[in-house]
């Protein structure tokens, strides 16, 4: 049985398969005008949901992140390190959505924790958005009334 926070959240931590095939050439591509690549972007999103994973489960702990350390602006040269990458967002997502499952009424911090989990789910969309549009612009990824079948709807 799911609880409320479980409801509230349902789809928000959805990526629409984005990071899905994703190739070294794709993700280290930056498009004219474009301020980061696809890579620098999940990088940014891993350093981003480690800190908020972690403030969700120690919230007394919790630090400041300073944004602009979560970029960087190497480019990544192999699939096996972008697929790890990948994969290490994939079990982050996994364990914001377990620790929302968690969630109680009394939970201490609730109102806190779940500040931290809208702000991730917020942030993730903006990210994904971009990541869709480029992916979008290289001709890999499918157009707003091809999504249905592309995500097996």
């Amino acid at each position: 049985m799911q609880n409320q926070y479980q409801n509230l959240f349902e789809g928000a931590f959805d990526t629409f398969k984005v990071f899905d095939n994703l190739t070294v050439a794709e993700a280290a591509n930056v498009p004219a005008n474009a301020p980061k690549s696809i890579w620098q972007i999940l990088n940014h999103l891993v350093v981003w949901q480690r800190y908020h994973i972690a403030c969700i489960k120690n919230i007394e702990q919790c630090f400041e992140l300073d944004e602009y350390e979560s970029w960087i602006e190497t480019q990544v040269d192999n699939q096996q390190a972008l697929d790890g990458l990948v994969a290490t967002f994939y079990r982050q997502q996994q364990q914001v959505i377990d620790a929302i499952a968690t969630f109680g009424a009394k939970e201490p911090y609730l109102q806190k924790k779940l500040k931290y989990v809208q702000e991730l789910s917020v942030h993730l969309s903006f990210h994904v958005g971009e990541v869709v549009l480029m992916r979008r612009m290289y001709g890999n990824y499918p157009l707003p009334h091809q999504m249905k079948e592309f995500l097996g709807l």
